[in-house]
């Protein structure tokens, strides 16, 4: 896909640095394309099926039982595309967690306090992600606001003459124009 001329390739990436005594850590997140891995390891639950008046057969999403596996798909799903989307980290290797266990995926957290990052340190890289796997509306307005002022007007030339000139440079009136 060509865009304004430019190819496009591969998902958008970006960088996070953290000082931390003398060096950087430096974390890199990319968006995430595809679930599908994740939807082998960790399916979607479905609603139970129930008996409705009439001998009628249909899916209860207000179960409570569904709704709790809900929730937990949905947390499990959201630690999934943290770690992916940091796996571009080279620098980050994460002790306790295994991508193909579901249980470990929240350790992530676990393993950035016991690192002795702070809670701020720690919503700066979770922003990072999901800024790297969704538009924000800060982002949407400042590009709006960047596309609708079209190409940055020109500075003026300050040599050259903006109004007509009064007197010649030998003092004499110059000629009116018609």
């Amino acid at each position: 896909m060509l865009v304004n001329g430019v190819k496009l390739e591969g998902p958008s990436q970006e960088v996070l640095v953290i000082p931390r005594q003398g060096m950087e850590i430096v974390f890199k997140a990319e968006a995430v394309l595809e679930y599908e891995e994740f939807d082998k390891l960790y399916p979607k639950p479905t609603p139970p099926i129930v008996m409705r008046p009439g001998g009628i057969k249909a899916m209860d999403p207000t179960d409570m039982d569904y709704q709790k596996k809900v929730d937990e798909w949905a947390s499990k799903r959201t630690h999934w595309m943290i770690l992916k989307s940091l796996s571009v980290s080279d620098s980050i290797k994460w002790e306790t967690v295994n991508m193909s266990d579901p249980e470990t995926w929240s350790n992530y957290d676990k393993e950035l306090r016991q690192a002795g990052f702070t809670e701020g340190e720690i919503t700066r890289i979770i922003q990072l992600v999901t800024s790297v796997n969704g538009l924000d509306q800060d982002k949407i307005d400042e590009a709006t606001k960047r596309f609708l002022a079209g190409p940055q007007a020109q500075p003026e030339d300050n040599t050259s003459q903006n109004s007509e000139q009064n007197n010649t440079p030998s003092g004499e009136p110059a000629k009116e124009s018609a």
